[in-house]
Formats: C-alpha cells, sequence, structure tokens
C-alpha cells in the first residue's frame, strides 16, 4: 500500500468525519541514539497531523515526547526532522506526575487496583511481564526469552499492585470488533483479538518495590512502590489533553456537532500512532485502564512494522543514522519528510533500510513523494 493511499484511507477519512484532530506517538524512552524507528513514528504523525491541518480540523494537536534521559538527543532529532508537534512531554514534569497520581488514585477507589503477590517471568528491557506461553528456552542451557522479542527473561516474585485486566475482557473483545475498527491495520486487530482471547484471563501488576525501581512516579501513599512505567508512559496522553480534576468515575463528557463523544477539552485522541511492539501495551492494557476510570477510548490506534537495517533488526550498534543526519542535516529533512513515508506505511511487513535507501542514492531526494504531489493537488 502507497503511501497516499494509506493517507486516504487511514487519515483524511479521519480529519473529515472529526471537529477536531488530536494525534499522538509514544513517550519515546531513549536508552541509546535515536533511530530510523522513531523518526518513522514521529513522521507519520506529523503527516497525519498536517494532513488534518489542511481538512480544517480545529484544534489540530499532535503531542510527542520522552523519559528525561532521552530529553536533548530526541528533541535534537526531531527538530532536524521538523516535527512540528504542538506539544512535547516529559515523564518528569510536574503536570505529568499529579496527572499519573491522579488516575492511580481514581483506578484504586474504584477497587481497580489491590495488592498481592506476583510471581512470573519478567523482561528487563521490555519492562513487562510475561505469561508462560510467552517465555521460552533461550540458547543457553537454562535460560528463557521472550517469544515475541527474543529478550533474556528473569522469574521474579514480588509484593505488587495488581490491576484486574481479567474483569475488562468481554468489553475489550466487544471494542475490537466494533466499527469502524479502533485497530489498523487488520493484522493487527487480529493480533490484539489474539490477546485479548488468549492472555486477559489474569490481572496485570501495575507496580514494582522500589529497591528494584528507583526511579519513575512512586505509588501514593505507598513509598515502598513504583508505578508500572507502561502505566505511567501511558497517561501521557492524558496529561497533555485533560487536567486531572477532570480524570474522574463522574467525569463529565459532552459532544461535538458531529456527535463524538470527548470528556474535557480534547480526550479521546482521534489517532494514536504506535510500533507494533508497543501494540499490547496500547490497544490491551490502555483501554482497559480507561475503561476502569470512566472515561473514553481513543478514536483509533494505528499500529506500523519495524524498520531493519540489512534485513536485521535495529540496536544500540546499528544508529549510525542519526550522526548521518547530525552532519548533514538537510538531505536527510527532505529524506524523512519524503522517502521514508513512501519506503514503508503500516500496513507493510517489516521494511529494510539499506544505504541504498540513502538521500545520496539515485538520485531520490530530488524526487517529490506521490503523497506529496497529491496534497498539492488538493489544496487548491
Amino acid at each position: 500500500m502507497g503511501f497516499a493511499r494509506f493517507s486516504r484511507r487511514f487519515f483524511s477519512s479521519q480529519a473529515n468525519r472529526a471537529a477536531y484532530s488530536f494525534i499522538t506517538t509514544p513517550i519515546f524512552y531513549v536508552n541509546a541514539a535515536p533511530h530510523i524507528g522513531h523518526l518513522y513514528t514521529a513522521v507519520l504523525g506529523d503527516a497525519a497531523h498536517r494532513w488534518s491541518q489542511l481538512a480544517g480540523a480545529t484544534p489540530t494537536i499532535f503531542t510527542t515526547g520522552t523519559d528525561e534521559h532521552g530529553l536533548k538527543i530526541q528533541k535534537r532529532l526531531f527538530d532536524t526532522a521538523e516535527i512540528s508537534s504542538t506539544d512535547y512531554v516529559r515523564t518528569t514534569e510536574n503536570r505529568h506526575v499529579d496527572t499519573v497520581h491522579k488516575f492511580w488514585n481514581v483506578l484504586r477507589e474504584g477497587d481497580h487496583i489491590y495488592k498481592g503477590q506476583y510471581e512470573g517471568w519478567y523482561s528487563v528491557p521490555d519492562e513487562t511481564f510475561l505469561s508462560p506461553s510467552q517465555a521460552t528456552d533461550g540458547t543457553e542451557p537454562g535460560t528463557k526469552v521472550s517469544v515475541e522479542t527474543g529478550h533474556a527473561v528473569e522469574w521474579s516474585s514480588e509484593e505488587n499492585y495488581m490491576f484486574r485486566l481479567s474483569s475488562f475482557r468481554d468489553r475489550l473483545l466487544e471494542w475490537i470488533d466494533s466499527r469502524p475498527y479502533p485497530v489498523i491495520p487488520e493484522s493487527s486487530r487480529q493480533r490484539v483479538r489474539h490477546w485479548l482471547l488468549h492472555e486477559t484471563n489474569s490481572d496485570l501488576s501495575v507496580s514494582r518495590p522500589r529497591s528494584r525501581l528507583h526511579w519513575g512516579v512512586p505509588v501514593p501513599n505507598d513509598s515502598s512502590q513504583t508505578i508500572y512505567v507502561w502505566l505511567d508512559a501511558l497517561v501521557n496522553y492524558l496529561t497533555v489533553s485533560i487536567t486531572p480534576s477532570q480524570i474522574s468515575h463522574n467525569s463529565q463528557t459532552h459532544r461535538h456537532d458531529n456527535g463524538t463523544e470527548i470528556c474535557g477539552s480534547v480526550w479521546p485522541a482521534t489517532n494514536q500512532i504506535v510500533g507494533k511492539d508497543i501494540l499490547k501495551f496500547h490497544a490491551v492494557y490502555w483501554p482497559a485502564f480507561l475503561m476502569a476510570a470512566g472515561l473514553p477510548l481513543p478514536r483509533r490506534i494505528v499500529s506500523h512494522a519495524h524498520w531493519t537495517i540489512g534485513k536485521s533488526k535495529i540496536t544500540q550498534k546499528s544508529v549510525w543514522l542519526p550522526r548521518q543526519m547530525q552532519t548533514s542535516p538537510t538531505p536527510w529533512v527532505t529524506y524523512s519528510r519524503g522517502s521514508v513515508p513512501r519506503d514503508s506505511t503500516p500496513g507493510d511487513p517489516d521494511s529494510n533500510f539499506t544505504p541504498s535507501c540513502s538521500p545520496r542514492s539515485r538520485g531520490r531526494i530530488f524526487t517529490v513523494p506521490p503523497s506529496v504531489e497529491r496534497v498539492k493537488k488538493t489544496s487548491h
């Protein structure tokens, strides 16, 4: 599927239906130099944001962000690529911590969170607990790895706060099958259906002992526990859209002229753009958290495939792209805004990035992408 067709199908129709546009990327947790995967997510969000502006949506909001560790390096990359976000949230900002605390308290007051003993496999790189079926034998004797990511896992037994995920299974299944489908492309929606059918029969750990995770937002009224990093990160979408006082089981909702239900100023998001590696967090855990808090669910979650380098997964050792952008930014800005969206779309399998894809090859830096031509025609 070409980017122009992707834009028409996933974004223009969305903008036409919505009186407002609220587009998000995840908060990027940067433990090394940002790579083309981060750039790709941001460029897709920026393209959707600009498309919504052309379509006349009011207001048009586009948010992104990072943890404190990645702030400078991430902002430099996005500034170079001319990513036009309207808000940039950091996980250590007071407004975010306040929103996380309020969200946690609403879940706790609704009896959706309880304290219990958790035992299971934990992946440190993925920052997530795994069910027995999600862990398999590693190449080294006596080791286990994540089935999905291949990262090593360790057995963990600790006292945590637990979220009653299992009680939302039926509502989540009803949501994922509702039309228009809330998760696209269809292959991603089917993955979510599989998870809901087979991996939501148990509850979800939403904290870790402070002794094992000393950074992050502390659990309110329990300094011995730190809020699970993914609950913390997901709440950033509320940080930039509503005030803590608007997070309540009794939240007042109203409707735009086209009938869209909203809570507060702009929530829910119209498009949440994520990589396929974090789809479960956004399309299983996030909707369940919102249901528990009595808040509207995002209208659409767009999941895109990964980029590889030489058909191998991008790692911390294969991040030469940002260095190239810093030493010669102009051609890379043009490439990121044109060829990157053209060379891969959310519905495609993983896309391979090689030096032959670069802006110095085959004169592609001077090629106007079909998506740009189409926008030019429709804007006259």
